[in-house]
């Protein structure tokens, strides 16, 4: 049997590939669940890759060995699953946003549409239960945040994504005089990734054919 220590390393390393991998998929997005896995992987990919990129550079030459600890290793899948339920928040808002200008939803029904997309990929991505968040509150914080989304002012520049921007500063397993000191360059680097992820979601949805698929299910 391998050892722990290299058993967890490893499930970071297969984190990190398999929203790599994700990360390049290019199928059209015109359904309610590929909107859904489109906001997952993308908000898991920006969610580890910012956050573990973050620790690998504080921690220097020392990471592999504080990702090898196992106490602290389990602060850093908390701190890394925390940062992905701000980064669905912001990458959902922004997604539904989209879908909603193309394909003429009125604001009640990208409400309901967010709130859906939201609830499928966290629960797919953290399971019912996760010791590293409350899911009844982090649904209930969204449901909030769509109810008072003014959607139109959601599409523009990176009016979504300041949430994720601020916790991943937040989460991080860093002190706090570190935090300050890295600010900048942090959030930086997480707007970054964020502008690709939406270039690639404006030109591959079809907001018609996802409303079209949300009414069918909503009559359903």
């Amino acid at each position: 049997m391998k050892p722990l220590k290299f058993q967890v390393f490893s499930r970071f390393a297969g984190d990190l590939r398999r929203a790599l991998a994700e990360r390049f998929d290019r199928e059209r997005i015109e359904s309610v669940e590929s909107l859904t896995r489109f906001a997952r992987t993308r908000a898991a990919y920006v969610a580890q890759t910012s956050m573990f990129g973050y620790l690998k550079t504080r921690m220097g030459t020392s990471f592999q060995r504080h990702f090898e600890d196992d106490e602290f290793s389990g602060v850093i899948r908390d701190s890394a699953m925390r940062l992905f339920a701000s980064c669905l928040a912001d990458l959902t808002v922004f997604a539904v946003a989209t879908t909603a200008d193309r394909g003429r939803l009125d604001d009640a029904q990208a409400a309901a549409l967010a709130r859906l997309c939201y609830r499928d990929a966290l629960t797919h991505e953290a399971g019912a239960a996760n010791p590293a968040l409350d899911i009844a509150d982090a649904l209930s914080r969204f449901g909030t945040r769509a109810n008072l989304t003014i959607w139109p002012a959601a599409l523009a520049g990176e009016a979504a994504f300041a949430g994720s921007a601020a916790d991943l500063i937040r989460f991080a397993p860093v002190a706090d005089e570190f935090k300050a000191l890295d600010r900048k360059i942090v959030t930086n680097s997480i707007r970054f990734r964020w502008r690709d992820i939406r270039e690639q979601f404006r030109k591959r949805a079809d907001g018609a054919a996802i409303r079209d698929d949300w009414v069918r299910r909503s009559a359903a």
